[in-house]
């Protein structure tokens, strides 16, 4: 005959027992493995966040302290629609020239000295030609105001 219900009973009260503990051993071993991928999917987080924004503070100094460039100005003027056109519209582009008063930007031959002061020196003539003519003119114009005050 086979082993007894009393002997069956016993057997599988050790084998929960023995179960049990092995249960709540890999529960406390997950919850500790759970943490630990927690501790390190933050830790890789933070460190893509810091990468992240060190690389858009990087790339935002880099557009501010570099020249733009022509292309990247005619972008800026050109509207969106034109710039989409395709063909040969979108080509011909005039250039783009800068003028500061009478001058262009970029294209001033450079001067001496010497001509910087033969400049200066005949604005100077200038204003003082023209500061001479001007008095003249208004005495003229004072004195044929008196004259016609006094013949009234």
């Amino acid at each position: 005959m086979g082993p007894s219900s009393d002997e069956i009973q016993r057997q599988i009260t050790e084998t929960r027992g023995s179960m049990e503990s092995k249960i709540v051993e890999l529960r406390e071993r997950s919850e500790r493995q759970l943490q630990r991928a927690r501790r390190t999917a933050l830790i890789v987080v933070g460190a893509g966040a810091a990468l992240g924004v060190a690389a858009v503070g990087a790339f935002v100094i880099y557009r501010l302290t570099r020249p733009t460039t022509t292309r990247e100005r005619v972008r800026r003027l050109v509207p969106r629609r034109l710039a989409a056109v395709p063909g040969r519209m979108r080509d011909r582009v005039p250039p783009v020239r800068l003028y500061m008063g009478d001058r262009q930007v970029g294209e001033e031959p450079r001067t001496t000295p010497w001509e910087r002061i033969a400049v200066r020196a005949a604005q100077a003539a200038g204003t003082a030609a023209a500061g001479a003519i001007a008095s003249r003119v208004m005495a003229g114009v004072a004195e044929q105001l008196r004259n016609r005050g006094e013949g009234r």
